[in-house]
């Protein structure tokens, strides 16, 4: 069971940081359906993808006629029509935001999900806490914090933490799969099995007749060789006449 990471207290510093981030992210959020799709098709998309609050440029605690209003919108954006010269991205995008959208109409499956951002979140912010603790014991200035890679890093660590769990149920599915195909083979080799024992019990009900026909042949056909033998053994031939002269 992975162990949530515990958020660093918030100070009116980290509110800031936090105001400026969300700030970012919607602006992100209007982009046009090129840089929507780019988005969706860029290098490491397949796995920041598993996170439907990214795919969607949603928050967590998004109510749901937000989440309502905010697929619609990237829905008719993408929509492969909207896109005749990139249909097919478009397609994938399209694809993309539908399988965000109807796991978040879950609540058990978006409630997962709210709880692996919150997890990632807090990680960064804890990273970013120990990192600024680290710089101040070696009298060092403090890091950089931009907050335009904020949103970014926690994807990325939400990212893994699915991926991981896309791996692990992809080698379970593949296990039952398996499974189910050595059970699927023994029941057909059965089957087979079973029908040419009807198919060889019907073929042997099907030739009695003939068994017993040939059957009565072969006794008719003794029984005349017997008859003929025994008249052969009781006929006596005529006695020989004397030759008169």
């Amino acid at each position: 069971m992975t162990t949530t990471a515990e958020a660093p207290k918030p100070s009116e510093e980290w509110n800031t940081f936090l105001s400026q981030v969300k700030a970012i992210e919607k602006k992100d959020s209007n982009m046009t359906s090129d840089q929507q799709i780019e988005r969706l098709h860029k290098p490491g998309a397949k796995y920041l993808n598993l996170n439907p609050f990214y795919v969607l440029q949603v928050d967590p605690d998004a109510t749901e006629d937000e989440l309502k209003k905010q697929y619609r919108r990237l829905s008719i954006l993408l929509h492969p029509d909207k896109n005749p010269n990139n249909r097919d991205q478009a397609t994938g995008a399209f694809e993309v935001v539908s399988r965000a959208n109807k796991l978040l109409q879950e609540k058990e499956t978006s409630d997962k999900f709210k709880l692996i951002l919150t997890d990632a979140e807090n990680r960064v912010l804890k990273m970013m806490e120990d990192k600024r603790k680290e710089a101040k014991c070696k009298s060092l200035p403090p890091p950089v914090e931009d907050p335009s890679k904020f949103g970014h890093l926690v994807n990325v660590m939400a990212s893994k933490q699915l991926a991981d769990y896309e791996i692990r149920r992809g080698d379970k599915d593949k296990k039952e799969q398996q499974e189910k195909k050595r059970e699927s083979d023994a029941a057909e080799e059965s089957a087979k099995r079973l029908k040419k024992l009807e198919d060889d019990k019907k073929k042997w009900e099907e030739s009695r007749e003939e068994r017993v026909t040939t059957w009565k042949d072969f006794q008719n056909k003794g029984e005349k060789k017997k008859k003929k033998r025994h008249m052969l053994g009781t006929f006596k031939p005529p006695k020989p006449r004397l030759e008169e002269r």
